[in-house]
Formats: structure tokens, C-alpha cells, sequence
């Protein structure tokens, strides 16, 4: 086996670890709204803080953090870069549910977030 060969292999083994690293399983974890800290108090929104940040960062940022394989797409960066791109993410994540890849979001993690963008995004 020639050098040029054995790099070749090298570099296909390297970018198959790092794609199946950059969106892992642990993003199969169910998200979510967080409990009120008073349990007579019924949670009565989804906003941003209580569900809609936990599942972006782990459903979307593997790939679509700055640098991520997905980056030049879409950035995660916070609030402001969803509320500027929701027509794309509500058509991908909601409508056609093309993302995110390699899984799905569960039946309450959809209709959370649908609920999110209904109520125009709270923070």
C-alpha cells in the first residue's frame, strides 16, 4: 500500500469519526419545559428559557454552532438567530421535519415548540 493510499483511508476514517461525533445520540433525549419551582403552579408557556434553548443547544447546535459541519446553513448563536431565520427552522423542523438529521423530534418536543412559535417566541 502507497503512502497517497494510506492517507486517503486516513482521511476518510477521520471524517467519519468527526460526522458521527458532531451529531451524536445524546441527542435523542427528550426535551421538555422545566417544572415550575412551585408545583401548584402550572407551567403555562413555553418560552425560550424553560424549553426552547435545552432542546436547540442539544438538537441543533452539534451542527449548527459556529464552526459546525452545518454552519454555513444555519448558526446557533443564541435567541436573536432564531427569531431571525423562524421561517426556515418552523418549515425544516415542523412542515417537512427534515431536521434534525439522523433523528426526529418527539411528538411533545414538536408540539412545544410549535407552541413557542405561536406565542411569538418568548424569551
Amino acid at each position: 500500500m502507497t503512502t497517497k493510499h494510506k492517507m486517503v483511508y486516513t482521511t476518510i476514517i477521520l471524517i467519519y469519526v468527526l460526522l458521527s461525533i458532531s451529531c451524536s445520540k445524546r441527542q435523542a433525549a427528550e426535551m421538555t419545559p422545566s417544572p415550575p419551582t412551585n408545583p401548584e403552579t402550572p407551567v403555562t408557556a413555553v418560552t425560550y428559557a424553560n424549553f426552547t434553548q435545552n432542546l436547540l443547544q442539544t438538537r441543533c447546535a452539534g451542527c449548527h454552532a459556529a464552526g459546525g459541519s452545518a454552519s454555513s446553513i444555519w448558526s446557533f448563536n443564541g435567541r436573536s438567530s432564531v427569531v431571525s431565520n423562524e421561517a426556515r427552522i418552523r418549515r425544516v423542523v415542523l412542515v417537512t421535519r427534515s431536521m434534525p438529521l439522523g433523528g426526529s423530534l418527539t411528538a411533545a418536543e414538536l408540539t412545544s415548540l410549535q407552541q413557542w412559535f405561536d406565542n411569538n417566541m418568548p424569551e
